[in-house]
């Protein structure tokens, strides 16, 4: 009988791996850091912008249906249009109003929900390996979730595939060491 063909670390080897990811996304620069989180909220800031231009649209929209709906009630009250024709297009212009505060509320929604995740990532990411090190079995492998989409072996090497913007975070720190640029 031949050996198992399966590779295995022990649990310090993986604990010494995850750790060594860990502080790939840990900024011990402050100086540094503090220019990440600024270019973080510049990003988040843009994000805001271009959400607003569309934001503006749909509130420009939702506008003009109610000046609409007005106009509309006002034609009938002078009999320019019939009863008929009124409750079909009110309710047109209603469904459409409904629809618009909608996507106005999940646009908002969406934007102060982004700026969460931005923080909270970053803040954990600067955390992790505290957070490993004390953490039981159930933690670890929620962090695990958190952070990678992917886990393989490479041979006895760790390669994980992480998650944004946890990814995003490495790849400014790779940038900021090997160039001095930060992302």
């Amino acid at each position: 009988m031949g050996e198992d063909p399966r590779i295995r670390l022990t649990e310090r080897q993986l604990d010494s791996q995850m750790l060594a990811i860990f502080d790939s996304l840990r900024v011990e620069d402050d100086e540094f850091r503090d220019t990440f989180r600024e270019q973080l909220r510049q990003a988040t800031n843009w994000e805001f912008a271009q959400a607003s231009k569309a934001d503006g649209v749909l509130k420009n929209r939702h506008a003009e249906v109610v000046r609409l709906q007005a106009q509309l009630l006002n034609l009938r009250l002078l009999e320019e249009i019939d009863a008929d024709t009124l409750a079909h297009k009110a309710r047109e212009l209603r469904d459409e109003a409904a629809s618009l505060r909608l996507e106005i509320e999940r646009c908002d929604r969406g934007r102060h929900e982004t700026i969460d995740i931005a923080v909270k990532a970053f803040e954990l990411s600067q955390s992790l390996r505290a957070k490993w090190v004390t953490a039981d079995y159930a933690a670890k492998r929620r962090i695990l979730e958190i952070v990678c989409l992917n886990c393989t072996l490479d041979d006895v090497n760790l390669c994980a595939t992480k998650r944004k913007p946890f990814d995003l975070l490495a790849k400014g720190l790779v940038s900021k060491d090997s160039r001095g640029d930060v992302i």
